[in-house]
């Protein structure tokens, strides 16, 4: 449970809003309801029933931002209720709601909604003049203190937001090259393995890629050399493959391309075909640069685990037959689901 919070920012904040309304507003829902004010009492009930239902929705099917965006409208109308229920005295609650808002939905979406409760408001004391507000002036005070906070809370939101965005890139990224990092590829590998066989008969396969005698470059020609290979690396790659499939560095010099959709055949033709690429187009200043290939389709009932084994099992035997070359590993060639018909998709670039 908590390590799946940690890892889910919006359930970890829907969460969290929960607990405080359960915790802060049920204390006052139960006091209106014996001081006889039932309407406020109602509404105090209604409003911890669905948040508590909403953050359950959440933790069972992942909506997290529906469910966010639902308990967010649902204190805009609740604000509004308890400030025409109690009048003045209910006006203070718009000041937590407002940090609540901006926690559970984007920044602007959020501003916008805090806008709508403003302009309600303004419009229900248009009808009722001393229904919320006692006299103009405290309108006027809550209308700019309201206004005030909700921006320097959208604005502080907005910071936090573009700070997450990138941290998360950076999490999943390999900064030196720009593919997906070893973090991103296991859970690419994990989805594959889990649901891609269920959906299609050749689900899919990952090549296993490694440069050849790369130390001998780092050695005599220094890092940065290497390092200007594997940014050309990616480069090539990912010009070379279908926007569906993805590029990850594995480690080092190996990196690993996973294609959804292909054939055995069409893995092994996409990996030669990626092969001559680079031994045509790569070199450092002194030699050639060449790469082994180890590729693995995705068998049934194999873990992820066991089908990156089985690619780097592949790639050592390519590293053991003189380098430069392409090998399928061990039961690539099983058909994808047992006791249907295979279906070959052309492979484009």
């Amino acid at each position: 449970m908590l390590q799946r919070l940690k890892q889910d920012f919006h359930l970890a904040m829907l969460t969290l809003v929960g607990l405080i309304v359960l915790v802060c507003v049920t204390p006052f829902a139960i006091y209106r309801y014996f001081d006889g004010s039932y309407l406020i009492a109602i509404v105090d009930g209604i409003l911890v029933v669905s948040t508590s239902s909403a953050v359950a929705y959440a933790w069972y099917t992942k909506q997290t931002k529906g469910a966010g965006f639902f308990v967010a409208c649902l204190f805009c109308a609740g604000f509004v209720l308890v400030a025409t229920g109690l009048g003045p005295a209910g006006l203070f609650w718009i000041f937590p709601f407002i940090v609540f808002i901006f926690f559970l939905v984007p920044p602007l979406r959020a501003l916008l909604l805090l806008l709508l409760v403003l302009v309600s408001m303004l419009t229900i004391t248009g009808f009722f003049p001393e229904l919320i507000f006692a006299d103009r002036f405290q309108m006027i005070s809550f209308i700019v203190t309201s206004a005030v906070t909700s921006f320097f809370s959208y604005v502080f939101a907005y910071r936090t937001l573009l700070q997450r965005r990138l941290l998360e890139q950076m999490a999943a990224v390999d900064a030196l090259t720009g593919a997906a990092n070893r973090r991103q590829l296991d859970h690419a590998l994990q989805f594959a393995a889990r649901h891609l066989p269920a959906k299609q008969p050749n689900p899919a396969a990952l090549l296993l890629l490694d440069l050849d005698h790369f130390k001998l470059i780092n050695d005599t020609e220094g890092h940065q050399a290497g390092d200007l290979i594997l940014i050309e690396l990616v480069t090539l790659l990912e010009q070379h493959t279908r926007p569906a499939d993805q590029v990850f560095r594995f480690g080092g010099e190996e990196f690993v391309v996973l294609l959804e959709g292909v054939t055995a055949e069409e893995a092994r033709s996409v990996a030669d075909k990626l092969r001559q690429l680079i031994a045509d187009n790569l070199s450092s200043t002194e030699r050639k640069v060449t790469a082994s290939v180890g590729v693995a389709s995705l068998l049934v009932d194999e873990n992820w685990e066991q089908w990156l084994s089985r690619a780097d099992m592949a790639l050592y035997q390519a590293k053991s037959q003189g380098r430069n070359c392409v090998v399928m590993a061990a039961g690539s060639d099983t058909p994808a689901a047992a006791n249907e018909v295979e279906v070959t998709v052309p492979y484009s670039s």
